[in-house]
C-alpha cells in the first residue's frame, strides 16, 4: 500500500496477494511473506503456482506469520469510534446486531481517522471482523485488479481469499469497494472446508449503503496504468506554479 494518492488494495486490503514465495525452513508448498513484486523475475510463475493451488484446494497454504495482520487488538467501541472522520454503516438492522461485540479499533491514514475495525463473536464461536475505510475522508484512492474480483456483493465486484496455516489456523477474507468506501470482512475459518461461505457473503450483502464523509468531493482521478496493467504514480512536474501548488495541497487535505 502506498498512501500517496493511490492505495493498492493489496495492503489494506484489499486483499493481499500471496505469491508462492518459499522461505527456508517452511513446509514445502507453504507460502511465506508477501511474495514477489510484479516486476520481479519469476512473478508470473509464482502466480501460476498460486492459481493451480487455488484450483486444486480452494485455498492457499501460508505460514502462520502471514495471518498475523488479521490479529488486531480491540478496544471498547466508544473509545474506537471517538474522533472518527466518517460515519460507519449502521449495523442495527443487520445480522451483525445478533452477534456479541468484541470491540473495535480505528486507524489513521494521512493523519485522518478514516478506518474502523469492528469485531464480533458469532453463536458458533467463530470471530468475524468488519473493516471500513472511507477514502473521501482522507483523500486517498484505491485500485483493484478486475481479474482478481470474480465474486459479486450486491452487484459490486469482490474478491474472496482463503488462507490456512499448517497449524490449522485459517482466515477467509472478503473484500470489495462501494463508491468511496473500502470494505473487508473476514472470518477465522476456512470456508473452502467449512459450510460458511454463503453466510459470509450474506453478511456482506446485509450492510446498508454507506454515506461518504465528503459527499461533494470532486471525483478522484482515474489511475494511469503501466505496461503490466497496474497503476503508476504520476511524476511530479519540474516546476509548480503557486496556483498548482495550492490546488495540489487542497486536493490532499482531508474533508472538513
Amino acid at each position: 500500500m502506498h498512501v500517496k494518492r493511490w492505495m493498492g488494495i493489496g495492503g489494506v486490503v484489499a486483499a493481499v496477494l500471496y505469491a508462492a514465495c518459499i522461505r527456508a525452513g517452511s513446509e514445502p508448498g507453504v507460502s511465506c511473506g508477501l511474495g514477489l513484486p510484479p516486476d520481479a523475475s519469476g512473478f508470473a510463475e509464482a502466480e501460476a503456482r498460486e492459481a493451480a493451488e487455488l484450483k486444486k484446494n480452494g485455498f492457499l497454504r501460508v505460514c502462520e506469520t502471514n495471518l498475523e495482520r488479521f490479529d488486531i487488538s480491540f478496544r471498547p467501541m466508544d473509545v474506537a469510534e471517538a474522533g472518527l472522520a466518517f460515519q460507519p454503516v449502521d449495523l442495527a438492522r443487520t445480522p451483525f446486531a445478533r452477534f456479541k461485540s468484541i470491540g473495535g479499533r480505528a486507524e489513521s491514514i494521512s493523519g485522518t481517522r478514516s478506518r474502523l475495525y469492528r469485531s464480533f463473536r458469532m453463536p458458533d464461536g467463530h470471530t468475524l471482523t468488519l473493516s471500513e475505510h472511507d477514502m473521501s475522508a482522507d483523500g486517498t484512492n484505491s485500485w483493484r485488479d478486475p481479474k482478481n474480483e470474480p465474486e459479486r456483493i450486491k452487484g459490486m465486484p469482490a474478491r474472496l481469499s482463503v488462507f490456512q496455516a499448517p497449524s490449522g489456523k485459517a482466515i477467509s477474507h472478503l473484500s470489495w469497494k462501494e463508491g468511496r468506501r473500502d470494505y473487508e470482512l473476514w472470518l477465522d475459518a476456512n470456508v473452502a472446508r467449512e459450510p460458511l461461505r454463503d453466510q459470509l457473503f450474506a453478511l456482506a450483502a446485509s450492510l446498508p449503503d454507506s454515506i461518504p464523509a465528503c459527499p461533494n468531493e470532486p471525483p478522484p482521478r482515474s489511475a494511469r496504468l503501466g505496461p503490466d496493467g497496474r497503476p503508476v504514480d504520476e511524476p511530479p512536474p519540474a516546476m509548480l506554479t503557486k496556483e498548482a501548488f495550492e490546488a495540489r495541497f487542497e486536493s490532499a487535505r482531508p474533508c472538513k
